[in-house]
């Protein structure tokens, strides 16, 4: 007895031993997470943006940065909020220790945030930042068509002599999974209504149907034609003789880049740091012409070198963006606009990282409607849709709001199916000719594992209470009736869908039904028959806003959802809260190792390849409508 409780008594000790050096540990955390140094800006600095970092739509300005708060970013936190790096650029224009952009790396095509209608908003923010008269520098290695889309806006186009220019034009590649399926017993079973609802083709077939390919060929025609048209614009180019040469080369080496005026010269690196040198030095001496303190000229040699050449002074749009939007930020104003961003899938509940949560966003929208500052909403919408039950949570809140406010919508590069859903609430859609809108349709997805299970000597046996108890089971495929069922659903769901537009865009539901069937149209053509309304980004969206609400004079921008700090993230860790049901990938299969994830984020076909088919799993798993029943786009968009 003696030992046992000496035993005891040791392990308790031990217990508090260890909680109190973890109590310990965290304070210590905490005590060093603390704000970083103050970021500064020395006279004649380069702003170097590297497009390699990946843009999101979610809040611009996000609590002040420390280093606990980078370790538990979520992995979102290297991505630049787009609001804040147009904010930059137009900051950038004005601020007189700027003396130029340097355009570098290339464009990460993980997820909606950099996709072509972000990278138009992009292209706009820096014409505008050159009606400055200061220069864009862009240096390109092996720039792909996102690449060079966003970088054909420089000024100066430089591109590096053992590279090319990989521009054949776009293709959109679909995965499909159905034979795997098969071989290993896994089936499928849908309900759907509209012709053009392919989200459920992956599953059922090896091939897109010819109404998926039909749509996939109209909107992928507009979108190049929207790269053709900006890069026409840029570089003085026909775009007849750039469809010639596209046709003619798809890979395009220096010399005959050059010759196509598609960049200003060939050289290498070195070259382009030359003269971004010798631009600093002039604006830096102009500076001190002007009476301005060597402080920074000092400090300009003493920062980290972004570009590997210490005396260079030059600060990374990352860094120079939260000083931009602080700026911006109006203290004394009395009267709000309310951005409130909605990206991603959109699941049942309250979602996880990359995903929009119906519960979540809609408690969200609430605090917003009590809000009495707030005089209006923009809804920022970047998503391919999901659960049919949480785009009507979503919209339900928006309705309520707008009874009391405006809400405008602003189109990111995608606001399809549930994504437009969501729409339907606004007095106002705005929307960018490449962005991917309409998929105005449902389907219902529900699949068993009977033949998996069996083959390998699971078996399954049920009691029910009721006909259609099991409905949902995945151990068996559904009856007729079952089928039949589900279909009654999924054509009241789509009832309902083509009544939220009819009502929204003041159309008759026949008119309605008949642009939709589930098709996908880009912006161009959404606005030409009818699902939105105007041309145009976020910032043509706020005015709107300020419009309709009738608001004069100065307004303050708040942004939604709030970034949560780093306190509050680790509160929530402590708390050991269960993970969400609709759980990122992962967390539903298992985080990829470190090695893995880096493949993954890497560069070429194959490494691409790896992320769709994780992308295609992960969507599947998202897919936790209570009835089944989602409004989603007809496939994962990739187009390359």
């Amino acid at each position: 007895m003696k030992q046992f409780l000496t035993a005891v008594a040791a392990n308790l000790l031990t217990i508090a031993i260890c909680v109190v050096g973890g109590i310990l540990l965290i304070a210590g955390l905490i005590a060093s997470a603390g704000t970083k140094e103050a970021t500064t800006v020395a006279a004649g600095s380069i702003l170097v943006i590297d497009l390699g970092r990946p843009f999101s739509d979610r809040p611009a300005e996000t609590p002040k940065g420390t280093f606990l708060d980078e370790a538990l970013s979520a992995g979102r936190g290297d991505a630049i909020p787009l609001r804040a790096a147009t904010m930059a650029l137009a900051a950038a224009a004005e601020d007189d220790r700027i003396s130029g952009i340097l355009l570098r790396g290339s464009v990460s095509a993980n997820g909606d945030g950099t996709g072509y209608a972000a990278l138009r908003e992009l292209r706009a923010a820096l014409a505008t930042f050159r009606r400055s008269r200061k220069p864009v520098h862009a240096y390109l290695v092996n720039p792909d068509t996102r690449d060079f889309y966003i970088a054909s806006a420089a000024s100066v186009v430089t591109l590096d002599p053992f590279g090319s220019l990989l521009m054949p034009g776009l293709a959109s590649e679909q995965i499909f999974l159905a034979g795997m399926f098969e071989k290993y017993g896994i089936g499928m079973q849908v309900s759907r209504v509209g012709r053009f609802k392919a989200a459920v083709e992956p599953f059922l077939r090896t091939d897109m149907s010819p109404e998926n390919r039909l749509q996939v060929q109209s909107y992928l025609g507009d979108l190049w034609s929207e790269v053709k048209r900006g890069v026409s614009e840029s570089r003085g180019i026909d775009t007849t003789a750039l469809q010639a040469l596209v046709d003619a080369q798809g890979i395009i080496l220096p010399a005959e880049a050059k010759a196509a005026k598609l960049v200003d010269r060939v050289a290498y690196f070195d070259a382009v740091l030359d003269d971004l040198q010798q631009l600093a030095s002039k604006s830096r001496t102009a500076d001190n012409a002007r009476g301005t303190s060597a402080t920074d000229s000092a400090r300009a040699a003493e920062m980290a070198a972004l570009l590997d050449r210490p005396t260079l002074p030059q600060i990374a749009l990352g860094d120079y963006a939260p000083l931009a939007v602080a700026k911006e930020r109006s203290f004394s104003a009395s009267q709000t606009i309310a951005v409130v961003y909605a990206e991603g899938d959109i699941v049942d509940g309250e979602g996880g990282d990359g995903m929009i949560g119906g519960d979540a966003l809609a408690r969200e929208l609430r605090r917003v409607r009590a809000d009495s500052k707030v005089k209006a909403v923009v809804l920022r919408v970047n998503s391919p849709g999901g659960s049919a039950i949480a785009s009507e949570q979503i919209q339900r809140e928006l309705s309520l709001i707008q009874q009391r406010k405006p809400i405008v919508v602003s189109m990111g590069a995608v606001a399809a199916s549930g994504g437009y859903w969501i729409s339907t609430a606004a007095a106002r859609v705005f929307a960018q000719p490449n962005t991917i809108t309409g998929s105005i349709g449902v389907f219902a997805l529900v699949p068993n594992i009977k033949a998996l299970a069996n083959r390998n000597g699971v078996t399954f046996d049920t009691v029910k209470t009721g006909r259609y108890a099991d409905l949902f089971s995945l151990a068996r495929p559904r009856s007729e009736a079952e089928l039949a069922v589900l279909q009654r659903g999924t054509d009241a769901v789509y009832a309902a869908f083509i009544d939220r537009v009819a009502t929204a865009r003041r159309l008759t539901p026949d008119s309605v039904r008949s642009i939709a069937e589930g098709r996908v149209w880009s912006g161009d053509d959404a606005m030409r028959i009818g699902l939105v309304d105007s041309i145009g980004g976020l910032d043509a969206a706020l005015k709107s806003a300020a419009s309709l609400a009738k608001i004069t004079g100065d307004y303050d921008v708040h942004e939604y959802p709030r970034a949560k700090s780093a306190t509050e993230k680790l509160t929530e860790l402590l708390e050991n809260k269960p993970a969400p049901v609709a759980a990122s990938l992962g967390a539903a299969i298992g985080a990829p190792s470190q090695a893995t994830g880096a493949l993954l984020q890497g560069r070429g076909a194959a490494a691409a390849l790896a992320r769709d088919i994780t992308h295609e799993l992960a969507v599947l798993l998202r897919y936790n409508d209570p009835r089944a029943v989602y409004a989603r786009m007809p496939f994962i968009l990739r187009v390359r």
